[in-house]
């Protein structure tokens, strides 16, 4: 057991019931299973991880504080490009049909609000963020289905009329 060895049972359930859900709870749980004698295996599979990410967990308690070793250090990213006023505008504007801004498109997609945002607050975002965005306001990206430029829509019909249906067994 190694890891564990500076800290007893009783510390792990009293820093259970101080940790918040989500991962600090299960790296907690986790460590408690281990000291109770699980295998790494076991507590793999009952976390729903590798067994390398149960060791890197039970790492964190010989190598942190054990009020520390639950949580992950502070990630912060970039500040903000557009923050503020800017920001709720845009997040306005994205509940409008891009129409009303003069494109001429129904809908938006990741490219035209690159496009936007770039031509209206003079800012560049990524492709990936432009996703988190539109998340960010509420949208939901849908594609069309494609089709052949070949098919023949009474081929189709008539397949659709003919073809039976899998029903409930």
């Amino acid at each position: 057991m190694g890891r564990l060895d500076d800290i007893s049972i009783e510390e792990l359930h009293e820093l259970k019931e101080q940790t918040e859900d989500g991962k600090p709870r299960e790296r907690v749980l986790a460590a408690i299973g281990r000291k109770q004698g699980d295998q790494l295996d076991t507590l793999a599979d009952r976390h729903g991880v590798v067994e390398k990410t149960i060791r890197n967990w039970l790492d964190r308690f010989e190598e942190e504080p054990i009020e520390q070793a639950p949580y992950d250090a502070p990630r912060p990213g970039g500040p903000a490009k557009i923050e503020g006023e800017d920001r709720e505008q845009l997040f306005e504007q994205l509940q409008e049909p891009p129409t009303e801004l003069g494109y001429d498109h129904q809908a938006w997609f990741p490219k035209l609000l690159l496009h936007h945002v770039k031509e209206v607050y003079g800012v560049e975002y990524s492709n990936a963020y432009a996703y988190e965005l539109l998340n960010e306001a509420g949208l939901s990206l849908r594609t069309a289905r494609p089709q052949h430029h070949e098919a023949d829509p009474e081929d189709k019909a008539e397949f659709q009329a003919t073809v039976e249906k899998n029903g409930p067994n």
